[in-house]
């Protein structure tokens, strides 16, 4: 079993209705995967719901560069692998080949559509759209993982290394993260109810955070709260 068959067993081995937590072990990758993009004074605060991120993030300016810094250092670091690829073109069409190629199996082997739930409307405002879904970080990573095996290129190992510690952070029960600087609002995965291997439904909570805030799940898609704790 290769390194990424590995990982997609364990991730696959996930229990959405009774997710592991250990805001440690999330801490631990953060710092790891902080170290590889050279940010020395990364620092942590955890949101037990959406709506307690939401309180939590409602002072930030998200168009603010230095709030940004996560991004752009990881919009940079993707840019530079990039270039470097594209220098020689039967390269860079190699490596877009393989990509595909690796979206087909991780769509033929990977299953974490339960845990792919946007808290996007439940935060709202520019919070909303700058949030960072675990589900869409962990499957790119171990997209150009799979990919990087046709190529010979450091910057793209270099970028690779900086996001495998996201697979670590998700094990460990982390579901989104925003960034502010060097700080990384966390939101832990819910807890899910299912019926017939997806969320309920009928109404009644679909997905509970360990804060208490319980959502239904409408129409594909997270609906109004049922229950809030409020701050």
């Amino acid at each position: 079993m290769d390194e990424v068959e590995k990982f997609i067993s364990r991730l696959n081995g996930m229990d959405p209705t009774r997710p592991y937590f250990d805001p440690l072990a999330v801490e631990e990758a953060l710092r790891r995967h902080a170290r590889l993009i050279a940010f020395r004074d990364v620092a942590f605060s955890w949101a037990m719901g959406p709506l307690e991120a939401k309180r939590a993030l409602g002072g930030v300016d998200f168009e603010d560069s230095e709030m940004r810094r996560w991004y752009l250092t990881m919009q940079a670091l993707d840019d530079q692998a990039t270039i470097d690829l594209k220098r020689d073109d039967a390269v860079w069409r190699t490596y877009r080949k393989a990509q595909s190629e690796a979206e087909t199996r991780l769509a033929e082997t990977l299953d974490l559509d339960l845990f792919d739930l946007s808290v996007m409307e439940i935060v709202g405002g520019d919070a909303g759209y700058s949030v960072h879904p675990m589900v869409h970080l962990v499957t790119a990573a171990l997209r150009d993982l799979i990919a990087s095996s046709a190529v010979d290129n450091e910057r793209l190992l270099d970028l690779n290394e900086a996001y495998l510690p996201f697979v670590d952070a998700m094990l460990a029960g982390l579901g989104t993260f925003w960034t502010a600087g060097e700080t990384f609002v966390c939101l832990p995965l819910p807890r899910l109810t299912l019926r017939d291997g997806k969320p309920v439904a009928d109404g009644s909570p679909a997905a509970v955070w360990p804060n208490g805030e319980a959502y239904a799940y409408v129409d594909d898609v997270l609906g109004a709260a049922l229950q809030s704790v409020e701050g």
